[in-house]
């Protein structure tokens, strides 16, 4: 059976052509020597061969193809015995025909054969038919050929029996591992099959986690998966590669989970650092993904389904078909279904809309030849159920509680291997649980220099200008240490204090080192002039393998304290001579530079309200102590009669508005944000002209900023508090 079988028969054709061709042979041998009783022979031998080649190679008849030539052979050789054919030579044929049948044909009719020619040749030589061979061999040959043919047939048969059980046993023994084989086989399956039944449903649970995160997204990782599968089905994809595909949507998005809530549920137009850390939720993705999931592409998708088909995407800028296909269908399910659906920040697009966006977006935001597929499926009503059946909705609390709990289980999950708190999500680089441990881990294995650095004024910037510009100056650190992180290794601590590893240096190309992060530091930030009083201060340490990681990190701090004593914006090695070095040794002129570079900013004072009240509170004990006057400025922005506006639209006049007011008004008076659409300004040492003249400018700043819109400013003010 199986493999066997095919072996036996391929064994069997072979025998039935060697013996055509001998038969071939023969006959053209006995018609050169004119024998023609041995012609009749020679012609039934490649008659013999031609039928067991047919009946193994045309009729796959194995029974018949041994029956065949077995006929045949006891056919003729026993004419020839019986005859004395061939001067008695063909006798001879006895002995080939047994053990050929043996090892080409089969066993059981070789024995057979050889059984019945041991009976014939003793048959015919011990008795008186023996007298036509007297005149061809002498009497010892006649009385002894019979015995060396018995033995011979007896040795043949014992060899061929017990290779014969031998091939049974084996044949047994791998019918019984077959069958255990197939038995394990089914249990695999059957627990592959539950294990993988449990993971699609955690798969579930978890893109409802996912979307639990942001209230306005509910069912839109259902739905991405859905249009992505009927998507796949009509392009006319095998049913793996669609589930693959379906399961793979569904996590999409999980990346988000390495994303703040106050960013994902923010209501108002991001700020290009926000943005940037929304847009990380695709790497975060992949690499939660990677090697983690049994869902075939399920990594690329979460990575590469913002990607552009015209290469202006992102994280990875792929263009055309460097973008898998999976990645490009769900890329046009997740736009579809986020302008179909509504979003904290407006409310769901018309379908004309929608239709106007995917058309425009062929060639360059979507694949062409699915954007058109898709827009049939839509056309055909195909999409509409999937539409109603997951309509943004709110679960019941059990799914809500069960929801919560697997994503806190997520992330702690990967928190614990590494995948979530490798990154810090500000500056992109490593934070300081993966850092710290690698670059100590570094530091073991080869020598270098250990970079503490600091980064000066972060927090007079957050005071002056708010934290969006404390973040991008953080934002532009990390880049800078990302694009010199060649051959180095680097952190963030925390706040504003970073560490570097780098590798196998001399502290000449150390310096040199740290001449060139600075200077690009100092060039990524000077198109910001409220990050303009960033700088950056280090303190560096050369280390060897045989060097405490703990002490070489105290002594690179203490180089930087002495950098910061003096003056920062520069970096120092350390040596002995820092362990007694006396105040009185400190560069009081660089120091007092650096303080009056650290107060200085651009612009009015943008403070939070609780430090614009006690400004206020001063500025009043200032003007009754000193009569010097000031004015309490209240700007509000009011909608037009009769006109709708969105929230979004109104953040974005009221950002607008913030911009026109910094950039107009001096660098003593002070501003903040009163309410959801009003500014409060106090303008010190300003008359009643002065204040209407800053308005006047303001107010044009803002028109040619925001244009027309939907809202117009106004102003109130507190004369006279002199």
């Amino acid at each position: 059976m199986g493999p066997r079988y095919e072996s036996n028969m391929r064994a069997l054709t072979f025998a039935s052509i060697v013996s055509a061709i001998l038969g071939l042979i023969l006959v053209s041998f006995d018609i050169s020597s004119h024998n023609y009783p041995l012609l009749f022979a020679s012609f039934s031998t490649f008659l013999a061969g031609v039928g067991c080649g047919i009946c193994t190679h045309v009729l796959k008849n194995r029974e018949l193809a041994i029956k065949f030539p077995t006929l045949f052979c006891i056919f003729f050789i026993t004419t020839y015995v019986l005859t004395a054919a061939g001067e008695g030579s063909a006798i001879m044929w006895s002995l080939f025909v047994p053990l050929g049948v043996c090892y080409f044909v089969s066993v059981k009719y070789g024995i057979y054969l050889s059984v019945y020619f041991t009976l014939l040749i003793s048959a015919v030589l011990y008795s008186p038919l023996g007298e036509r061979y007297t005149e061809f061999y002498n009497h010892m040959f006649i009385t002894r050929f019979p015995i060396v043919y018995a033995g011979i047939s007896i040795f043949t048969c014992m060899a061929m029996i017990q290779y014969h059980r031998t091939a049974l046993f084996e044949i047994d023994h791998a019918s019984r591992l077959s069958e255990e084989v197939e038995r394990q086989t089914a249990v695999v399956k059957q627990q592959s099959l539950k294990i993988e039944q449990l993971s699609l449903q955690t798969i579930h649970t978890l893109a409802n986690a996912i979307d639990a995160k942001d209230p306005y997204t509910k069912g839109h990782s259902a739905r991405v998966s859905l249009y992505s599968e009927k998507l796949a089905t009509s392009l006319g994809w095998d049913e793996d590669r669609i589930a693959d595909l379906k399961y793979a949507a569904l996590l999409h998005d999980i990346g988000k989970i390495g994303i703040p809530d106050s960013i994902l549920n923010n209501p108002r137009m991001l700020t290009d650092i926000e943005f940037n850390i929304i847009k990380s939720h695709t790497s975060i993705g992949r690499e939660m993904l990677k090697d983690r999931t049994i869902i075939k592409m399920a990594d690329d998708v979460a990575g590469s389904h913002h990607e552009r088909y015209d290469g202006k995407g992102y994280p990875d800028g792929l263009k055309g078909k460097e973008i898998s296909e999976e990645a490009r269908i769900v890329a046009i399910a997740d736009a579809f279904d986020a302008m179909s659906s509504d979003r904290v920040y407006r409310r769901s697009c018309n379908r004309d809309y929608i239709r106007s966006e995917l058309e425009k977006g062929k060639g360059k935001q979507f694949d062409p030849e699915f954007t058109d597929a898709f827009i049939m499926l839509w056309n055909s009503g195909e999409l509409d159920e999937i539409r109603d059946t997951y309509s943004s909705r709110e679960g019941d609390a059990s799914e809500t509680e069960a929801s919560t709990a697997l994503l806190q289980e997520v992330v702690e999950t990967f928190v614990t291997q590494g995948s979530k708190d490798e990154i810090d999500i500000t500056t992109g680089i490593m934070s300081r649980n993966a850092g710290e441990k690698a670059i100590a881990r570094a530091m073991k294995q080869e020598s270098g220099c250990l970079v503490f650095m600091d980064v000066d004024n972060l927090k007079k910037i957050n005071d002056t200008y708010g934290h969006e510009a404390g973040d991008k100056i953080l934002h532009i650190m990390g880049n800078t240490l990302t694009e010199n992180s060649k051959d180095c290794m680097c952190c963030r601590l925390g706040g504003d204090e970073f560490l570097i590893f780098l590798r196998n240096t001399s502290e000449i190309e150390a310096g040199k080192r740290m001449i060139k992060i600075i200077n690009d530091f100092e060039d990524n930030k000077k198109d910001d002039s409220r990050i303009s009083i960033a700088s950056i201060s280090a303190g560096l340490v050369m280390c060897s393998p045989r060097d405490s990681y703990t002490d070489v990190y105290n002594k690179a701090d203490k180089a930087l304290y002495h950098v910061k004593q003096n003056g920062k914006s520069s970096f120092d090695f350390y040596n002995e001579e820092l362990e007694t070095t006396a105040l009185e040794t400190i560069d009081l002129s660089r120091l007092v530079d650096s303080i009056k570079n650290s107060g200085s900013y651009v612009g009015a004072m943008n403070v939070e309200y609780r430090e614009f009240a006690k400004l206020y509170e001063f500025v009043t004990n200032l003007e009754q102590r000193f009569d010097y006057s000031f004015r309490l400025i209240m700007i509000s922005l009011n909608p037009s009669d009769d006109v709708a506006y969105s929230t979004e639209e109104l953040d974005r006049s009221m950002y607008n508005m913030e911009q026109s007011i910094r950039q107009t008004i001096r660098d003593v008076d002070v501003l903040t944000r009163f309410g959801k659409s009003q500014f409060l300004v106090i303008f010190l040492g300003a008359d009643k002209e002065g204040v209407k003249t800053a308005l006047d400018r303001i107010f044009r700043s803002y028109f040619k900023i925001n244009g027309s819109g939907s809202f117009i400013p106004t102003y109130s003010a507190v004369d006279n508090m002199n």
